[in-house]
C-alpha cells in the first residue's frame, strides 16, 4: 500500500510541475506570445493542439487517479487546479484587462473545463457510490461497499472515455483560435 500511496503521489508531483511549467514556457508552441518587438507569435496548429491535448490530458488523468485513492488525489487535485486557473487568469486580466483575457480564452474554455469535471467526476464516482452504499446499509444487494466501490469502475472509465472526447474537441477549438490570432 506504502508503494502504491508513493507512486500516486509522485504522479500527481510531476503532472502538477509539467502543467505549472508548460502553461508559463514562452517557447512553448501553447499560445501567442509576444516577441522582443511586441508582436505576438504563435506556433503551428499541430504543435499548439498536441501541447494542449497533452497537457490537458495530464490534468485530466491526474483527476481520475481518485479512483486509486478513494477520492483523495481528486479532490487535492481539483482544488490546486482551481487554484492554478484562477491565478493564471487572474494575472492575464491584470495584464491585459479583464475583457481581453476573458475574451481570448471564452470560445474553449467552458468545454475544457467540462472536460475536467467529467474526469473529476469519474475520479470521484466509486468513492461516492461506496459511501452512498455503506449508506443505505447495502439493503438492495446485500453486498459490501468496496464491492460497490469495485462494481463502479466500469461506468467511471465510461466517464473518463466521455472526459477524454470533450478535452480533445476543446483542444481542436483552442489550437484554432491560438493559430488565428
Amino acid at each position: 500500500m506504502l508503494v502504491m500511496a508513493f507512486a500516486v503521489s509522485l504522479a500527481a508531483l510531476c503532472t502538477g510541475i509539467v502543467l505549472g511549467y508548460t502553461s508559463m514556457d514562452p517557447a512553448d508552441a501553447d499560445g501567442g506570445w509576444a516577441d522582443p518587438d511586441g508582436r505576438t507569435t504563435t506556433g503551428s496548429f499541430v504543435g499548439s493542439f498536441g501541447a494542449i491535448l497533452l497537457r490537458n490530458t495530464g490534468a485530466a488523468m491526474l483527476l481520475f487517479s481518485g479512483v486509486l485513492t478513494a477520492g483523495f488525489s481528486t479532490v487535492v487535485a481539483l482544488g490546486l487546479m482551481a487554484a492554478y486557473i484562477g491565478a493564471t487568469f487572474g494575472a492575464a486580466a491584470h495584464t491585459v484587462g479583464f475583457q481581453e483575457a476573458l475574451g481570448s480564452i471564452v470560445l474553449y474554455a467552458p468545454i475544457e473545463f467540462l472536460g475536467l469535471l467529467f474526469a473529476a467526476t469519474a475520479g470521484m464516482l466509486p468513492v461516492v457510490t461506496g459511501v452512498a452504499h455503506a449508506l443505505r446499509g447495502g439493503a438492495e444487494d446485500g453486498g459490501s461497499p468496496l464491492r460497490a466501490y469495485a462494481g463502479s469502475i466500469a461506468l467511471s472509465l465510461r466517464t473518463l472515455g466521455v472526459a477524454a472526447v470533450v478535452i480533445l474537441i476543446a483542444a481542436l477549438v483552442e489550437a484554432v483560435v491560438i493559430t488565428a490570432r
